[in-house]
């Protein structure tokens, strides 16, 4: 676990900026995506993938893309060469919400199916 993720030494759940009128198994939620970090505002989570060609990269962004149109919710991402970094947070009302755990779990599936490098 990243030391940005909620941990002991890290953000408690408590002081993650959540938007208003979240569901009460929002932050169970968010406790699965062990990949993710919490963002130093603390609003919102960020993970880097990395995939074994630019090709792949793309592609993960062109399938992200897709979803985001149909869901109307997009992410801060940028990419560089196989590596592809997003961060997930809502603006309106502002802080982390269910759609942005949602589009990060499709984006771990995602990842999966097109599949990412190993070490």
């Amino acid at each position: 676990m990243s030391s940005s993720r909620p941990s002991a030494s890290s953000p408690s759940l408590s002081e993650i900026r959540f938007s208003a009128g979240q569901p009460e198994d929002l932050p169970s939620r968010l406790m699965e995506l062990s990949a993710w970090n919490v963002t130093p505002s603390k609003s919102g989570i960020t993970r880097q993938f990395t995939f074994r060609t630019f090709n792949d990269a793309w592609r993960f962004m062109n399938v992200v893309a897709e979803e985001c149109k149909a869901k109307r919710h997009h992410p801060s991402w940028s990419n560089l060469y196989n590596q592809v970094t997003i961060e997930w947070t809502t603006h309106k009302p502002q802080g982390l919400s269910v759609k942005d755990v949602e589009m990060a779990v499709f984006c771990d599936r995602a990842a999966d199916e097109i599949g990412l490098k190993t070490q």
